[in-house]
């Protein structure tokens, strides 16, 4: 390689050290002085959200080549294990952290399903129906997929409520070994399907979609290691800077009045920013078996990787974990998998199903305000 393209690509991903040295100064619990809601704070806060976002293009592209080099499942794969492990290893600090919150863990896991499973999966059916009324993709990726993510959520976040060895959403010691070993069991052997003799229900067959690819050939000539050390640093940094600005979108939506909630699903949006915009992408080039790919293993991931990690820190420290999900909740969750079954079954999808995701998002949204207004 020239100097000249070597240059071109360090200036590429300047991106991912500024998010670095961003990410250091949060740790380092710099941030400027004066009210949350004050010209100097809001400032900052523009810039974390401009740094994360950044950074994420960044990891988009890197996941992208590395897609390009090992192909489906294992590119998507790849995008997919590093952020969902960053994910696990940020629920995991703040249940350890000094007054420890006891529902991240759900929340989290919640508040990623609603916006994967709705509006990043809604806007992936939008956008990949401007150009065509429909787009296809193999059904059995789906049928591989939803099965396992709909007993699990169930299983996780739903029947916690039901039981009666423990009041509420919580789960007795019993019960969490079960769902713990159970989670990741499933996960690690649908794992070895999708990587082995089933890759195939992954791939999209038809060979008249990559005729009509419009991206342009993309001739890379960087290492995969080199691709992989880049993508992870981008997601570190991207998880860095959004954890730092947690509190602080708090604080501004305190001071504004708005609900906490929100400020977990704004922060929940910017950590699974990669993802998303790889999603997204997909669908706009219209290549929407690769967006089922990363949405779907993305969603099923959260569960099968969050639960068994924070259950694990329950028993190595003691520290609790509250999992079953309010009423409310649940039938949101419910009408989700209901809607993405009958959605995602044959294999086709249009923009109209789309706009019913969304739909149930917008509903996810009220129903936090609504919640809200009433405490």
């Amino acid at each position: 390689m020239t100097p000249k393209p070597r240059f071109r690509a360090l200036l590429h991903d300047t991106p991912i050290l500024v998010g670095l040295a961003t990410g250091a100064a949060v740790l380092l619990h710099w941030s400027p002085a004066g009210a949350p809601d004050g010209g100097a704070n809001l400032l900052w806060s523009l810039w974390l959200v401009a740094t994360i976002l950044a950074c994420a293009f960044r990891a988009m592209a890197h996941a992208d080549a590395l897609a390009e080099r090992f192909g489906e499942p294992l590119g998507t794969l790849i995008l997919t294990i590093s952020a969902i492990t960053i994910e696990v290893a940020a629920v995991c600090a703040v249940m350890l952290g000094e007054g420890g919150d006891e529902t991240v863990a759900r929340d989290t896991m919640f508040s990623v399903l609603m916006i994967i499973l709705n509006l990043l999966l809604g806007l992936a059916l939008l956008l990949g129906g401007r150009r065509r009324t429909e787009q296809e993709f193999n059904p059995q990726s789906a049928g591989a997929y939803l099965p396992l993510l709909v007993t699990l959520g169930m299983i996780t976040l739903v029947l916690p409520r039901f039981t009666r060895s423990e009041a509420g959403g919580w789960m007795s010691d019993p019960m969490m070994v079960f769902v713990g070993i159970a989670s990741f069991a499933i996960y690690a052997v649908f794992l070895a399907m999708q990587t082995t003799k089933h890759r195939a229900f992954f791939a999209h067959h038809g060979a008249s979609e990559r005729a009509h690819d419009p991206r342009p050939a993309h001739h890379d000539t960087g290492s995969p290691w080199t691709h992989g050390v880049l993508l992870v640093l981008a997601l570190v940094a991207v998880v860095m800077v959004a954890e730092g600005l947690a509190g602080r979108v708090h604080s501004l939506f305190g001071a504004l009045e708005i609900p906490n909630a929100i400020g977990g699903v704004f922060i929940a949006l910017l950590v699974l920013a990669p993802e998303g915009l790889a999603a997204l992408r997909s669908s706009h080039h219209e290549d929407m078996q690769r967006s089922i790919n990363i949405l779907l293993g993305s969603a099923l991931s959260t569960i099968g990787l969050t639960v068994p990690a924070v259950i694990a820190i329950h028993f190595l420290t003691g520290a609790s974990a509250e999992f079953g999900l309010d009423a409310p909740y649940i039938v949101l969750l419910v009408a989700t998998f209901l809607v993405a079954g009958l959605n995602l079954r044959g294999g086709r999808v249009n923009a109209i199903q789309g706009v019913v995701h969304l739909l149930i998002f917008a509903a996810w949204i009220a129903t936090i305000l609504d919640e809200a207004s009433a405490t």
